[in-house]
């Protein structure tokens, strides 16, 4: 899976992130704090864009990129919220001061566009420099309108649209995660490639089944 980029989304302990530990010497980028009980997680705290940016930094040692393969971004949610509030941080007001309190305040929409650059510019950078990314978001059940205004329910990541379009861009994976129970009553997870009008998913690759076992040797051998 180096090189290429996988998006999971699904509902909570649905094993997201603990499928995503799986990849070979992966380093986890921890946004959250929900690695604690997965054994073997190699994991940095990440508190603020700052951070990351210094991790991206870090992502280009040579030493680095002899020991990882698989970065993991866990959740995208609070990385891209983390990325707003570094771009009001060091957003210059008319007057001259820098600062502002939300991104809306940056005039003329340019908060926005300034803050989906940043995101993306620092997504492809993980990527470019040959690792595989694994980007974690979870699941929501969404109503939306048609285009004669009739509303439609479908469950889609929780990560804002315009992050989302970032990360649906790259993405050639793009699965939702799911517990499916059998006509036995046994319970198990399902990772979901291809999309339809109930929820978000796709692939890249044209022969991949609707769903697997959410698991990575299932992943690699769908693949």
């Amino acid at each position: 899976m180096r090189g290429y980029c996988v998006f999971f989304y699904g509902d909570a302990k649905t094993g997201k992130t603990t499928t995503a530990t799986k990849f070979p010497n992966h380093l986890l980028a921890a946004f959250e704090k929900g690695y604690n009980a997965i054994p073997g997680a190699m994991a940095q705290p990440i508190n603020s864009w700052s951070e990351f940016k210094k991790f991206l930094r870090q992502l280009k040692n040579e030493q680095v990129k002899a020991r990882f393969e698989t970065i993991i971004l866990d959740t995208a949610d609070i990385a891209y919220d983390y990325c707003e509030k570094y771009i009001c941080a060091n957003a210059q007001r008319p007057d001259g001061s820098i600062g502002v309190d939300n991104i809306a305040d940056i005039g003329y929409g340019k908060g926005y566009k300034m803050a989906a650059k940043e995101f993306d510019e620092a997504l492809r950078s993980i990527l470019q420099l040959g690792y595989g990314l694994v980007i974690i978001s979870h699941a929501q059940d969404k109503t939306f309108k048609d285009q004669n205004g009739n509303e439609y329910n479908q469950i889609v990541p929780t990560l804002d649209n315009k992050p989302r379009n970032i990360v649906n861009r790259m993405a050639d994976i793009i699965g939702y995660a799911r517990t499916v129970e059998s006509e036995s009553g046994e319970k198990s997870t399902k990772l979901f490639m291809r999309g339809t009008p109930r929820f978000v998913a796709g692939s890249r690759f044209k022969y991949t089944p609707e769903y697997i076992d959410f698991n990575y040797n299932a992943l690699v051998n769908a693949i």
